[in-house]
């Protein structure tokens, strides 16, 4: 059952023929535990509820299944493989000789590597007769991957004031102000400037919040420690109650101070990375912390600006003709000529429509539109999967007008654009056009890959 449920894994991230022999297995099924855990966090930290104490049984009870399966998988991959994973994933911090070229530590998602990095952890460990305990290795991997991701706060935090009261004391803000001198030696005025000590640790604490409740979840699924009742309920001192519960000093810096001559080596190594250097230079991007939360493209609060948009659009393929059916991705904000021929593009030996090959450039095959001239929403999933959605604009007697045949004016309804967007943070897209699908069998007819 380990090996079905991962070959599944495996076929349908990456899109291959099953082969429950190839390396990569192992890694998808870490990946989707990791992914799972990071979506349900980030949905619950959107809608202000506490870490635990929150869930449906449905989701208690898939990141459980979850968790044991991604932790049990080694035990049914090539155990070389498996050990190989191990030690190219942590080389990607704790370089040698015989690394070669190793990812830049800010293009690194730390939770991801964390998840992979325990997971595979006992394939190492089942070989070793010292007596020392697997929970040790977690540990000292949880410190080692936390200290990486603070360092990467640091280098990739806002200057910007944010007006958050001065709470810490002075050894914490001495403390962060060390680490970010040390920090600079290695890579020179390059770096951000602070203004005060109390900021930069304000950074690290916002930055580095969604990584601890990640890990929380993730740990306590594994090893079933019990959670305290503080995190139960949304109140003070979360962060404090997180860093307890994960064995972790209030004050995070003090895991650079402890061994301080092994970490100023690992220091250097992430520092003196060319990526680094160019991300500081300005001359690349790379993901900053505090990260903001993924959200939908922001609508017009009158649909006649929509109507406007749309009447400016000109099909790209067709010398400047006004598109038929324009159609706005909600993810991105692309206008795109749906329903029209003169769009259609080759898809993987097959003729689609605009909407459908936009999907797997921007949404992996899932995507959110909206249809401005019929205002109509439309959830499109692979090739041959779709449904219409009602839009979130409502006349002034909050009734919807599909086809616009009525001609009220439309206002935006904020109540329906969240549940839309709560669909999409939630990947419940397909689901819902399953559902629908379902209830109304003349959906399953239309050819969906035509839009």
């Amino acid at each position: 059952m380990l090996k079905t449920f991962g070959t599944a894994t495996y076929k349908v991230g990456l899109k291959v023929h099953p082969n429950e022999e190839d390396p990569r297995v192992p890694i998808m099924c870490w990946g989707s535990c990791a992914f799972t855990i990071q979506a349900i966090e980030q949905i619950l930290a959107d809608e202000e509820k506490p870490l635990f104490g929150q869930l449906s049984c449905r989701q208690d009870d898939c990141l459980t299944s979850l968790t044991r399966f991604a932790a049990a998988h080694w035990t049914v991959s090539s155990l070389s493989a498996v050990q190989g994973h191990f030690c190219m994933l942590l080389s990607s911090l704790v370089p040698n000789e015989k690394s070669g070229n190793l990812p830049c530590i800010l293009d690194i998602d730390m939770f991801h590597l964390l998840v992979c990095l325990v997971l595979s952890f006992p394939a190492i460990h089942c070989q070793d007769f010292s007596g020392v305990s697997l929970g040790t290795g977690d540990i000292h991997i949880f410190y080692l991957v936390t200290m990486a991701h603070i360092v990467q706060i640091i280098l990739t935090s806002s200057t910007e004031e944010n007006g958050m009261d001065q709470g810490n004391s002075a050894v914490e803000e001495a403390a962060v102000l060390a680490l970010h001198k040390h920090i600079g030696q290695y890579v020179g005025s390059a770096l951000k400037e602070i203004s005060s000590g109390w900021h930069l640790w304000k950074n690290i604490k916002t930055g580095i919040m969604p990584f601890l409740r990640c890990s929380a979840m993730f740990f306590h699924y594994l090893n079933g420690v019990p959670i305290p009742p503080e995190l139960k309920v949304n109140g003070a001192n979360q962060f404090e109650h997180l860093c307890s519960y994960l064995s972790l000093p209030n004050n995070l810096i003090c895991l650079f101070q402890e061994n301080s001559k092994i970490t100023n080596t690992l220091i250097e190594s992430w520092c003196n990375n060319s990526e680094v250097k160019r991300f500081l230079q300005g001359q690349r991007q790379a993901i900053s912390y505090p990260r903001d939360s993924n959200k939908l493209i922001e609508l017009p609060e009158d649909y006649s600006c929509l109507i406007n948009q749309a009447s400016n659009f000109s099909c790209p393929k067709s010398g400047g003709d006004k598109s038929r059916a324009p159609t706005l991705c909600l993810v991105c904000g692309t206008m795109l000529c749906s329903q029209s021929y003169c769009c259609q593009t080759e898809l993987e030996g097959e003729d689609v429509g605009a909407c459908t090959a936009h999907t797997y450039t921007c949404g992996s095959g899932v995507g959110i539109f909206l249809r401005v001239r019929e205002c109509q929403v439309l959830f499109l999933a692979g090739k041959t999967k779709g449904c219409f959605y009602a839009p979130p604009y409502l006349d002034d007697y909050g009734e919807t007008d599909q086809g616009l045949r009525r001609g009220n004016p439309l206002h935006l309804c904020r109540e329906r654009f969240k549940k839309i967007q709560k669909l999409w943070q939630q990947h419940s897209i397909t689901e819902e056009i399953g559902h629908a699908q379902e209830a109304n069998q003349t959906l399953v007819g239309i050819d969906w890959q035509n839009l």
